[in-house]
């Protein structure tokens, strides 16, 4: 046999160029890059992007690069960074719905009502768009000012700003509005524990979860050089920091700049470090879910290529910078997957990573409860599962108490584990800064329904008697009484399941307010009344309101200042429509207000803003 000459040697020079892919010793877990389409003809460009399974556009899913014109979407880039991501098996992030520095002009020229009318329509049309396709999205970028030094923080003084300053609070609410299963991210630079700006990011981000803004994660740009880059324990504690508010945390533009070191013979080396200390950080964090660099190659960097702060060099061939990240993957497993399967690739379809199931084992049996209004009480002590002081805040301790009028609203939010919401307001039982530690105080906190706001209730031997697992424990921990306390006062907090008496609780469904599990409504039964304000024959005020949270054998039910009243017969809402649209049937979240009242989003179409309703639901 006879062997081409030429054939061979392209062989031998391919093998020569082979090297490992990232996305190989990831276990699935999302490591990625910034592209443009601009360099898909580019096979040696393609080819490097190969090395990673997630992707995001530099610049095509952008305010301006889909809307341009007023009213005209134009999602072909977009789109085609999407169809190349399905075709490499990669995921793909979107990035960003509202950035002032890449908006349209017609967007900055428009008054304030308009303009809240223009940013809900723009992330109504772009989430409709993508639904089911893309699974996180940067939903505000850049917001924080770079003057903000750590006490406090300063909005920057963009056009968005000056015209809403609400503008944030807006986007996040109308794109939780419009797609609940997508994960809504914040984004920044100067974010990585160096300057100033990264302790205001973090008060910023921490003030959005207390005023329940429906957030989900924070992006981490990350744009740094050898000359300043954050320490490994200092990023990797900032990260920390994040998980302990409940939050999902992307490292989302890294790149490192040889700046003031270049022309040194060791500066790869050195950047190399600052790449493998970054994902070390994330790796070590269990809510550091996604790794991205920003760009392919260093031609195509937006530092320059002279700056050589990519993975790549101007041929696409993998650098010294590579190999420090393949090193950390090779030898260590991301936390945030945890025993998750690995995600092989390829999902562009919308969902997040799955989540355990809680534990099973042959003493504990996770109980499915229905969802509804429960008493939790301590069959040894006969009192109940009380917030001191009867009072709604964050932080407020949880202990035992005689006071049976206090509420606990289960919901089921998969996998075996369910949120309690208190009856005094807003506020979820909450196990403190989700630690996972013996002694762990158990308090309320403004909802946010992540892994420190979710329990696993688990049978015991005894019907209808159970313990109630922590998430952060992978429900190896449990509601316990302080030193076996059966008072009222007595603090609640967890430790090490034992099944013993102060671990102990019952679940008593209020009437009426129970659907769907096992469990049946109670038998108890408040006494009817004919009359327009029944309730205050029973004890309880009557509502000024007309928002229903339940309703019994004696009426309808509503709360106001952290207690039950009864709802008059007689009330009605006034809301009739407006402009042919009509009333929000449940949303109270204000997109834009003019003439004809606040105008709300539902079932992806305007609604006018019920009061009635809203007076309880605000």
């Amino acid at each position: 046999m006879k062997f081409n000459k030429a054939i061979v040697l392209s062989i031998l020079a391919a093998s020569a160029e082979a090297y490992d892919l990232l996305k190989d010793f990831s276990n699935g877990f999302r490591i990625g890059a910034a592209t443009n389409t601009r360099f898909y003809n580019n096979a040696n460009y393609v080819n490097a992007m190969k090395a990673f399974n997630y992707m995001v556009a530099e610049n095509a899913c952008k305010f301006v690069s889909i809307q341009g014109q007023k009213g005209n979407f134009n999602f072909n880039d977009c789109d085609n960074h999407l169809k190349k991501a399905k075709e490499l098996g990669m995921d793909f992030r979107g990035h960003a719905l509202i950035w002032h520095s890449m908006a349209p002009q017609w967007l900055e020229r428009e008054d304030s009502n308009t303009m809240r009318q223009s940013i809900v329509n723009h992330i109504t049309k772009v989430l409709q768009h993508y639904d089911g396709k893309i699974d996180t999205w940067d939903v505000v970028n850049e917001a924080i000012d770079d003057s903000s030094n750590g006490n406090g923080w300063k909005y920057r003084n963009s056009f968005l700003y000056q015209k809403n300053k609400d503008f944030i609070d807006l986007a996040f609410k109308t794109a939780r509005q419009v797609a609940p299963k997508v994960k809504l991210f914040y984004n920044d630079y100067n974010t990585e524990g160096i300057w100033g700006k990264s302790e205001s990011v973090y008060q910023f981000i921490a003030d959005l979860k207390k005023r329940n803004i429906p957030i989900d994660g924070v992006g981490l740009q990350y744009h740094v050089s050898v000359q300043h880059q954050p320490q490994l324990n200092k990023i990797t504690d900032l990260i920390s920091r994040y998980c302990k508010l409940g939050l999902e945390v992307h490292i989302t533009e890294l790149d490192v700049s040889c700046e003031g070191a270049c022309n040194a013979g060791d500066v790869q080396n050195k950047q190399g470090q600052v790449f493998s200390n970054a994902l070390k950080a994330c790796l070590t964090n269990s809510c550091c879910t996604g790794f991205l660099v920003w760009g392919i190659g260093d031609n195509d960097s937006w530092l320059g290529a002279d700056k050589k702060g990519l993975l790549f060099d101007g041929s696409y061939k993998p650098k010294s910078q590579y190999n420090a990240l393949l090193n950390v993957l090779k030898s260590t497993k991301a936390a945030s997957l945890g025993n998750k399967p690995a995600n092989n690739g390829g999902n562009t379809g919308g969902n997040a990573q799955p989540v355990d199931d809680a534990p099973v084992s042959s003493t504990f049996k996770p109980k499915k409860m229905a969802d509804g209004w429960y008493r939790i009480k301590n069959p040894e002590s006969g009192l109940y599962l009380n917030v001191a002081d009867g009072e709604g805040a964050d932080s407020q301790n949880v202990e035992l108490g005689e006071d049976g009028q206090q509420m606990w609203k289960l919901t089921n939010v998969g996998n075996n584990y369910v949120t309690l919401t208190s009856s005094l307001g807003e506020f979820n039982l909450d196990v403190c800064m989700g630690e996972d530690e013996n002694g762990t105080n158990a308090q309320i906190y403004s909802i946010h329904n992540e892994e420190p706001q979710q329990f696993v209730v688990m049978e015991t031997e005894t019907k209808n008697v159970y313990v109630i697992g922590t998430r952060g424990s992978n429900g190896s921990k449990v509601l316990d009484i302080e030193n076996y306390g059966t008072t009222p006062g007595s603090n609640v907090y967890q430790w090490e399941n034992e099944g013993k008496a102060n671990q102990l609780w019952t679940l008593e469904p209020i009437q009426g307010t129970i659907s769907g599990g096992d469990e049946t409504s109670s038998n108890e039964s408040k006494p009817s009344n004919d009359e327009s304000c029944w309730a205050k024959s029973l004890g309880y005020s009557c509502c000024k309101s007309c928002g229903v949270v339940m309703e019994d054998d004696s009426g309808k039910w509503g709360i106001e200042n952290g207690d039950w009243c009864g709802i008059a017969k007689t009330c009605s809402s006034k809301c009739i429509g407006a402009a042919g649209y009509p009333c929000c049937s449940r949303t109270c979240i204000v997109q834009f207000e003019d003439e004809s009242g606040k105008w709300g989003i539902e079932n992806n179409d305007w609604c006018i803003i019920d009061r009635d309703l809203c007076i309880y639901l605000q």
